[in-house]
């Protein structure tokens, strides 16, 4: 009997997914982070059975492993057509933190308003089901490709005040390789809820499905980025590069890995049909930046906002021994929008039946094809312009400002992959030295407390 009782015990934790000994072993091929954020929390977790919702989708809940009561919430939208499998290590590291994980699989991707709509009805009822674990006044939203792209407009609804009010003492959003922001216009962008932090994360080899095109346009990222009410203070757009150092690969099942940062880089590298462990990038960028984000944001430690949103701060970009974060107020990309499966300036009216969901292809001009958008936003637009000579540069550019009269706050030149390699506090605008670039393409970067504009220059030898 004893033996019986045993076996079913057993049983019973291996279905709810109790695990007590898997955190420590990242399975990544590298030391991991032992201390400070991204390293694992204390907590073990406990993942509850899936509620299957009919013709919507699946809600999975993890909580970590302790007496019920009310805990800070992730809701995470997956990829099109990836369960929480595809994210399991990154919900159990959230639960280890002590935060729990809603995640919400959509059976219906590509009926986008249909999809969107059942992805806020199973987070309410998620709500409704885990009541005494779900504090709704500490809410993030998190996504991943299709789930990312959906997280705008779900945010628009659940931090309105005047509509569900979640996230009253604390919320974010951190999104991962997005898709398009579908249904959302600019006005809705522009009077997105007050107090909402920003995390967008892409990866600079974003392949869809491994294909010969690129995934998401970047301009269409851009356009979300620059136009939603969010100040520049509260949010960052973050690249992740590939590392292809060849004393930097790790080996998992026989097989030597290489830290790509593609399509796939969150929280799981899909090679060949399989969901392979975490690699360094997800733990150095994913778990670390989430870590700094929740504790600025759910804890209130503004000592975590240089990580979170550190405005490209050694603290935030630091990769250990792989390449550096691209933290970047705005995006350059250097390639055509002809590589891209999905692009900034065309409309998806094919797709799958959805008439007019993409609403910001309107500002996504970039008309010298310099991989900068012409016009990202309304304040931009207003903004006065400014004129850099001489093009070609050699040693020193000159900058010439008409019809304005706002103080400077910064000024900055970024290379084409978005990094800043230059940065000028006070500068005179007569003499600003260039001659530690080498020659090729950069973008001139000012700001002021109305905005931003950017110009682009030539670096001669």
């Amino acid at each position: 009997m004893k033996k019986l009782f045993f076996y079913l015990s057993f049983c019973l934790l291996i279905w709810s997914g109790y695990s007590q000994n898997l955190y420590p072993d990242l399975f990544d091929g590298s030391s991991g982070i032992t201390n400070s954020y991204g390293a694992w929390g204390t907590m073990n977790y406990i993942r509850e059975q899936g509620i299957d919702v009919t013709d919507k989708g699946t809600i999975t809940f993890y909580h970590p492993d302790m007496a019920a009561s009310l805990r800070p919430t992730v809701f995470f939208i997956s990829g099109w057509g990836r369960e929480y499998t595809s994210y399991d290590k990154f919900f159990k590291y959230v639960a280890s933190l002590g935060y729990n994980v809603v995640n919400i699989y959509n059976l219906n991707p590509g009926h986008i308003p249909v999809s969107y709509q059942n992805s806020l009805d199973m987070m309410q009822q998620a709500v409704n089901t885990y009541s005494a674990w779900i504090d709704t006044t500490k809410v993030a939203l998190m996504g991943h490709s299709y789930g990312a792209g959906s997280t705008i407009w779900l945010g628009e609804h659940v931090f309105d005040p005047n509509g569900l009010n979640w996230g009253s003492q604390g919320k974010f959003i951190m999104i991962f390789a997005p898709w398009l922001s579908f249904l959302v216009t600019d006005t809705d962008l522009q009077n997105y809820p007050a107090g909402v932090k920003l995390l967008m994360i892409q990866s600079c080899d974003d392949l869809h499905d491994g294909g010969p095109n690129y995934n998401t346009d970047p301009r269409a990222l851009r356009a979300v980025y620059e136009l939603i009410n969010i100040p520049d203070s509260e949010k960052d757009f973050v690249t992740i590069f590939s590392d292809q150092d060849p004393n930097h690969t790790y080996t998992y099942n026989s097989q030597t890995y290489s830290y790509v940062a593609n399509h796939y880089v969150c929280y799981t590298d899909f090679t060949d049909g399989q969901n392979n462990p975490y690699d360094a990038l997800d733990v150095y960028s994913s778990n670390r930046l989430f870590n700094a984000m929740a504790d600025y944001v759910f804890e209130g430690n503004v000592n975590a906002k240089n990580v979170a949103l550190g405005n490209g701060s050694n603290e935030q970009i630091d990769m250990g021994t792989m390449p550096d974060l691209a933290v970047t107020d705005y995006y350059i990309t250097t390639r055509p929008e002809s590589v891209y499966e999905y692009k900034c300036s065309e409309n998806q009216p094919g797709t799958w039946g959805n008439p007019d969901i993409w609403k910001l292809q309107d500002y996504c001009d970039d008309a010298d094809g310099d991989g900068h958008i012409d016009a990202l936003s309304v304040k931009n637009q207003a903004l006065a312009q400014f004129n850099v000579y001489p093009i070609p540069a050699t040693k020193l550019i000159h900058i010439e400002i008409v019809g304005h009269d706002e103080p400077i706050e910064m000024l900055n030149i970024n290379n084409v992959e978005g990094k800043t390699v230059l940065k000028f506090t006070n500068p005179d605008f007569q003499n600003i030295d260039i001659s530690s670039l080498t020659p090729g393409r950069y973008f001139v970067q000012i700001k002021t407390k109305k905005g931003q504009w950017v110009k682009k220059i030539v670096v001669s030898p």
